[in-house]
């Protein structure tokens, strides 16, 4: 006789969506695999944003592995912040 078993995972995802200074600002709870731990991902818009950076360039960094990132099903990027060079002001730390 065979024998079923279920499996029930449970996740829990907090979006948070805030508009400041003209920047619509995606975040989302989520687990980064690089990290190890539970993060605040941003949006690839929200990432790019906050670096200053082109998207090209952001898609650059992603595509070399410089960035921790999930990819959802339909194809969004989702960046974990942790992996985001710190900026510095005249080669110091902020």
């Amino acid at each position: 006789m065979k024998r079923r078993r279920r499996i029930t995972v449970e996740t829990e995802q907090m979006l948070i969506i805030r508009q400041t200074d003209n920047l619509m600002v995606s975040v989302q709870e989520d687990w980064c695999p690089a990290c190890g731990e539970r993060v605040q991902m941003m949006s690839f818009e929200t990432a790019a944003a906050t670096m200053g950076l082109h998207h090209r360039a952001l898609y650059r960094l992603v595509e070399a592995g410089g960035l921790h990132f999930q990819e959802t099903a339909d194809g969004l990027l989702w960046i974990c912040p942790n992996s985001l060079p710190i900026p510095t002001i005249q080669g110091e730390n902020l």
